[in-house]
Formats: C-alpha cells, structure tokens, sequence
C-alpha cells in the first residue's frame, strides 16, 4: 500500500527535470581537483577553529546571570576546549 508521500515521488518522471545549473565537465573537473579535503592535524585545527568561532557567537548572545543558566551546549564546548569557567565568563560579558 502507497502513502501519499510515496505517491508523489513515483509522479515524478526523470525527464521532467532540469538541472539547475549547467556546468562543463572540465570546469567541473577542475572544481574537484582544487578543493582536496583536510586530513590530519589540519583537519583538527580548522575543527577547532569553527568551534571557538561557534563558541564566541552563542558567547555573545545576552545572557542574564540572575535568571538564566549557562547553555549547556555552550559549556560542553567550552569544556571540550579547554577552557575554564572564568575563560567562559569572560567570553559571555
């Protein structure tokens, strides 16, 4: 038995679709081969380099100490960076 989600998706045909965006094989190729992925220690540190940026922008959010708790997702993360709790209370003012 068919749901209607099902249904919809099996209305489709292949031949109704375009592509969005036409791009050439070679230009496509090139793209590919520019762009190698991280690996390593490079990878860890651009890993870490977006958590301090994530870090600083929920940092950044007003927080009222006297009614509202620490994130706990902004704290993990300041954990897993190492940082202390005066490190964190710092980077929340």
């Amino acid at each position: 038995m068919l749901n209607a989600s099902m249904l919809s998706v099996a209305s489709v045909a292949p031949t109704d679709l375009e592509p969005v965006a036409q791009i050439a094989d070679g230009a496509l190729q090139a793209a590919i081969k520019d762009r190698t992925p991280l690996q390593g220690r490079a990878l860890i540190a651009h890993l870490e380099q977006l958590a301090r940026q994530e870090l600083a922008k929920l940092a950044s959010q007003p927080i009222d100490p006297g009614t509202a708790p620490i994130d706990p997702a902004l704290a993990g993360l300041a954990w897993d960076l190492g940082l202390s709790g005066d490190d964190l209370g710092a980077a929340a003012r």
